[in-house]
């Protein structure tokens, strides 16, 4: 019964308002898409499979002992998604990308849990959300685990680093996050969860963070990599 409603409150609306895809404007029905992408441009992401090419491509920016990677940011319809998920206002949007990757990769190891990089007060409140945030929360209910942002926190507030050099990243990132002392110890094992991996730094310095306060970072997942 649920589902018979389900289905005919979808096809009514495909009838009235019928959704086309992000990317190449064509229809495309409610249940065959991937956050508003339709499954042929989806196949032109560029995905990332769980195997060893996907991983050695990771670890050669950041290595950790497990990696997850959703699909390479390499032309404006995989440019698109990742502005909708920064800037579109549209959360539910990224936690469909966030399942989406959880049925595409296997779980992280037994006892961890997903820490979103954190981004400054102001510009939660400017964007109403942190997308990794979000992401994580989709992967983790495919997935089992907890999201918990923990002790990582972001201290410094200014642009975006997207776009910027692997020298002039590493510099800014020395003193844009930080630790906060008044979390408990946790023993649980990280797995660091962001949108875009670039050179690394990021998650590199939130790594470095984490495992001088005796946390160890076990991992990463990241929606795209430049």
């Amino acid at each position: 019964m649920i589902f018979t409603r389900k289905f005919l409150s979808q096809a009514l609306l495909e009838g009235i308002a019928p959704l086309t895809c992000l990317t190449c404007a064509e229809p495309v029905p409610f249940e065959a898409h991937v956050a508003g992408v339709c499954s042929f441009c989806v196949m032109n992401w560029g995905i990332f499979e769980s195997d060893k090419t996907s991983i050695t491509l990771f670890r050669e920016r950041f290595y950790a002992e497990w990696i997850a990677g959703g699909f390479r940011l390499r032309d404006s319809g995989t440019r698109a998604i990742i502005h909708r998920c920064k800037y579109g206002g549209d959360p539910k949007c990224i936690k469909v990308l966030g399942r989406w990757m959880g049925h595409r990769w296997p779980p992280p190891p037994s006892g961890s849990v997903l820490t979103p990089i954190p981004i400054h007060w102001k510009r939660r409140l400017q964007r109403g959300y942190n997308q990794a945030e979000i992401f994580a929360a989709g992967m983790a209910e495919v997935w089992g685990v907890e999201v918990d942002g923990g002790a990582l926190i972001r201290v410094k507030h200014g642009k975006s680093l997207t776009g910027s050099s692997r020298q002039g990243r590493g510099e800014a990132l020395k003193q844009t996050y930080g630790f906060d002392h008044k979390v408990k110890s946790d023993p649980r094992l990280v797995i660091l969860v962001d949108d875009v991996l670039t050179t690394g730094a990021t998650l590199r310095a939130c790594r470095d963070i984490l495992e001088k306060q005796g946390r160890k970072v076990v991992g990463a997942v990241v929606l795209a990599m430049a």
